[in-house]
């Protein structure tokens, strides 16, 4: 008999239930604290598909057509004359109150101009259209837009729609920018 003997200890084994536990709720606590709203980008209304249908071109009065263009250098032409971005939102809306709603406007953004010129002349477009319901609205029933009754709001976007047709260079090469 050997004065020392060996024992053999058993290592228990990791209990890793507790372990999957954590890790689950710290996974669920993530999930719920952050933030998943991404939604981004313009509101537009678009039309619906009609692939059988061809659509014809329809006839506009030059007198109540507004063309926007922005050139590949990002500079703004308005009726092909140059105009800054401060004065388009002004420029659209004495434009569309002279109209009324049978005006159109028409937008072409050269697909190597920049994202940025391209969402300044959308957020010109929803100024000037916000200014011109909120002075319709105002003359109309006493209020802004926005503090308008849901019936009225409709009454309202017939009376004064926005009519932006954009056209879309599908033969060139799109932009990086």
């Amino acid at each position: 008999m050997s004065m020392f003997r060996h024992r053999k200890h058993r290592v228990p084994g990791l209990n890793t239930t507790s372990t999957a536990d954590i890790s689950f709720m710290l996974l669920i606590f993530f999930l719920v604290a952050s933030s998943m709203d991404v939604d981004k980008g313009l509101p537009r209304q678009l039309p619906p598909a009609e692939h059988k249908q061809q659509q014809n071109e329809t006839e506009v009065d030059r007198q109540r057509l507004l063309e926007i263009k922005i050139t590949a250098q990002n500079q703004l032409l308005v009726d092909g004359k140059p105009m800054s971005q401060k004065q388009l939102s002004n420029h659209i809306l004495r434009f569309v109150m002279a109209r009324g709603k049978s005006h159109l406007i028409s937008l072409d953004a050269h697909p190597e101009s920049s994202y940025d010129a391209y969402f300044h002349v959308q957020n010109a477009l929803v100024a000037a259209y916000r200014e011109w319901r909120d002075r319709t609205a105002q003359q109309k029933y006493g209020h802004v837009y926005n503090q308008l009754s849901p019936q009225q709001r409709e009454e309202l976007r017939t009376l004064c729609p926005q009519r932006v047709a954009e056209t879309y260079n599908m033969a060139e090469k799109g932009g990086t920018q």
